[in-house]
């Protein structure tokens, strides 16, 4: 018995009826094209159906899901609505059972604008009505995370395809035709963003049907505590009865709301405030204080509810990840694992780091534990605004004691108790776990740590774990990354550098496939294979160790040459003879820079050498891997009582361009070898200083090129200025710094990594 014939096949039987009445050029000729001015001009469509409708006769391609993907946009585009929506159905049922992939998702979307549009014109519906029923037909049916991924790509904005469409315009119109596999890719980029611009205004209502029959949302929950209430949501999967585990977030930001996303992946997701927060964001709190003992309170509660199979798991970014530590240190019996990213570490690296304290805690405080943002025209731009706020306070003659009344106009006394306490003294220490809390944290722990700005809290909380329980169950991730990458999902791109393919990395995803790990059985994700994962910057690798400083691998150390007067002056394998010195002098009194912008990019044709001294050493004879933190000891004669340094450490390419290899680190030279108890310098004295940035890299210098180090005195509009006057920083002045600072660097000073 002869078996029906499918669509595909009749769709490419028909096509290939045409085919041979094309002249043998027509397979690889170019199409020409005279692209419209722009995506919005009024002929676009038009042009486009017209290109579409010439390629469709003569397209093919061997890998016959691909030929129905692309069939089906051709056909949209051209306005073959029906034969589209036969075509995405073909593909939907050859990819039954097989993964969720491109081409699956894919069919749908297709299906979904075709099937629309033909119901539309057939059943004479409206746009709105047609489209709302394609929807339905075709993501009802999936699973809560495919309905998700599909709902993710159909709110990308039709901006995003807006300026790669004119940038071809404008290629293609130069050139007159273009070849069918660009002429195919333009058709599809045309269709996402021209269906996009139809549908998008449709979605919210869409999808907020879609998420009530597929989710439970609780939005006012009121959590007793000792003492207080706290505020709460959750969302879990409504199509089970069965108890799940839990992935909580303890945080004072509801943008960081992300249950929805935990359900999605069969999770309760729940969400709290720290006391004294409400889900709007309003509410003022008091940052660290009892947010360990309210999450364990939190964590209890929901192991009794009738949706809970009694575990939970905490996440969390920077704040929240600090709470997730706070929580862990208690050790509630239902708490299973804890994953962070960039956790904060109060004292360590916030409201200060290196002990030198930052001018973003003012703001850090105004908006997230006041919640007051500040106050400023409706276009301003909030970032610019607190820059000529930083301008304003570098400019005037007050102790950074008033750092808050020059930034937001009043007394605030939470800067104030910070301020009091400048050293790691027992204010900062009580919110971080102790040596027997870290000893006794035996579930399993994940930390996300980025080269750039988010490193120095997680390094802390992975390393203080270890040293107290050598055995414990704890993965690092390193990467290049920020704050803001490793939470919204890394870019091709971070300040101008352009990470390497196997870096760009869904982390927030990784997270969560890790819980699946922990929490349902599922194998553990590849890139946490060993309990130290990082990526090497230029080599396109991962490396998976058991410790970051391996006993076996030999640092490099290289001296400061003291000898030579230009710069920059050389890197030794060995220390230099014959004394001499290398100085720096800085007016910590001059104001004239106030305008010029802290360089924050990853590559650059030259160095920021105002107020440094630079160091350079010979060409690399072949590539060399480094990776771990940046130690050093200085060989010094400083000439006041103490000094904020700032280090970097650059490649510098045989092109001459320079790579940073860290974000910059700032360290006052009073606690580089005790953070607890401050030791003022000799003035005027020769002196050893040893320090250990607390930064970490990993990356792979190409034969030829430099290492460059970069070393600084701290001046800088965003942050404590150190006058090295002897006194309380906090209450120094312009007025202490009376005459430059000098430092002399002697010959015994280097630098190993």
């Amino acid at each position: 018995m002869r078996r029906p014939e499918s669509t595909f096949s009749r769709a490419r039987r028909a096509l290939m009826r045409l085919i041979p009445v094309l002249p043998a050029w027509a397979w690889a000729a170019d199409f020409g094209f005279r692209p419209p001015r722009d995506p919005e001009d009024a002929t676009a469509a038009d042009l486009m159906r017209d290109l579409a409708q010439r390629i469709l006769p003569v397209y093919q391609e061997a890998d016959t899901d691909v030929f129905l993907a692309n069939l089906a946009a051709l056909q949209i585009v051209s306005g073959a609505y029906r034969a589209a929506s036969d075509s995405s159905a073909s593909l939907r049922s050859r990819r039954k059972g097989k993964p969720f992939d491109d081409l699956v998702q894919r069919a749908i979307l297709d299906g979904i604008y075709a099937r629309a549009r033909a119901l539309e014109a057939e059943a004479r519906l409206g746009f709105a009505e047609a489209f709302a029923r394609a929807f339905q037909e075709l993501v009802s049916p999936l699973d809560n995370a495919q309905a998700q991924a599909i709902m993710a790509r159909l709110e990308i904005p039709a901006a995003v395809y807006r300026e790669p469409l004119r940038q071809a315009f404008d290629l293609w119109r130069a050139k007159g035709s273009l070849p069918q596999a660009d002429a195919l890719a333009l058709v599809r980029t045309w269709h996402s963003y021209q269906s996009r611009r139809s549908f998008a205004a449709l979605l919210p209502e869409l999808f907020a049907a879609e998420n009530r029959a597929r989710y439970v949302a609780e939005t006012d929950l009121r959590i007793p505590v000792r003492g207080g209430v706290i505020f709460a949501s959750l969302v879990r999967p409504g199509r089970t009865s069965d108890a799940l585990p839990t992935l909580l977030r303890f945080t004072l930001d509801p943008a960081e709301d992300d249950a929805h996303r935990s359900a999605v992946k069969g999770y309760v997701g729940v969400t709290a405030y720290v006391r004294g927060r409400m889900p709007d964001g309003t509410g003022a709190v008091w940052p660290f204080i009892r947010d360990g003992e309210d999450a364990a309170a939190v964590i209890d509660w929901i192991a009794q509810q009738a949706w809970s199979d009694g575990r939970v798991c905490m996440l969390g970014d920077g704040y929240s990840g600090y709470a997730a530590w706070a929580a862990a240190r208690l050790r509630p019996a239902a708490l299973k694992a804890i994953a962070t990213i960039a956790p904060m570490a109060p004292g360590i690296d916030f409201p200060k780091a290196g002990q030198i304290f930052r001018n973003a805690m003012v703001r850090w405080a105004q908006e997230h534990a006041n919640a007051e943002p500040l106050r400023a025209g409706p276009d301003a731009n909030p970032d610019a605004t607190w820059q000529a706020l930083d301008a304003r306070w570098y400019r005037g003659n007050r102790p950074y004691w008033d750092i808050d009344r020059v930034l937001i106009g009043k007394r605030s006394r939470l800067i104030r108790t910070w301020l009091t306490h400048p050293s790691h003294d027992r204010y900062w220490q009580k919110f971080l776990p102790s040596a027997q809390q870290f000893a006794r944290i035996d579930i399993p722990v994940l930390s996300f740590a980025g080269y750039y700005g988010a490193d120095a809290g997680a390094l802390y909380f992975h390393q203080e774990h270890l040293r107290n329980r050598p055995q414990a169950d704890t993965t690092l991730l390193l990467g290049p990354y920020d704050a803001a990458s490793i939470r919204l999902g890394t870019a091709p791109t971070l300040r101008g550098y352009t990470l390497d393919p196997v870096a760009r990395v869904d982390l927030p995803e990784l997270r969560l496939q890790w819980f699946d790990h922990i929490l349902k059985g599922a194998n553990k994700p590849s890139l946490l294979m060993d309990r130290i994962n990082y990526q090497v910057m230029g080599a396109d690798q991962w490396r998976h160790v058991p410790a970051l400083e391996a006993p076996k691998r030999t640092p490099l150390r290289l001296y400061l040459d003291t000898r030579e007067r230009e710069e920059p002056r050389r890197l030794l394998p060995t220390a230099s003879e014959g004394g001499g010195n290398a100085r720096l002098s800085v007016d910590l009194a001059d104001r004239r820079d106030v305008r010029i912008p802290w360089p924050d990019a990853l590559r650059a044709n030259q160095l920021p050498t105002r107020n440094r001294i630079s160091f350079a050493s010979d060409p690399l004879l072949e590539d060399t891997e480094i990776v771990g933190s940046l130690r050093g000891v200085f060989d010094i004669t400083p000439s006041r009582q103490d000094v904020d340094f700032n280090v970097s450490v650059y490649e510098q390419t045989a092109s001459g361009e320079y790579r940073l290899l860290f974000d910059p680190y700032d360290f006052r030279a009073s606690y580089a070898a005790n953070r607890v108890r401050r030791r003022l310098l000799r003035a005027g004295e020769r002196q050893l200083l040893a320090f250990t940035a607390e930064r970490v890299t990993a990356c792979r210098l190409a034969a030829g090129s430099r290492i460059v180090l970069l070393i600084g005195l701290n001046r800088r509009a965003d942050r404590q200025v150190n006058y090295g006057s002897g006194k309380d920083v906090n209450s120094e002045t312009i007025a202490d710094a009376k005459w430059p600072v000098r430092v002399r660097w002697h010959a015994r000073s280097y630098v190993e990594i």
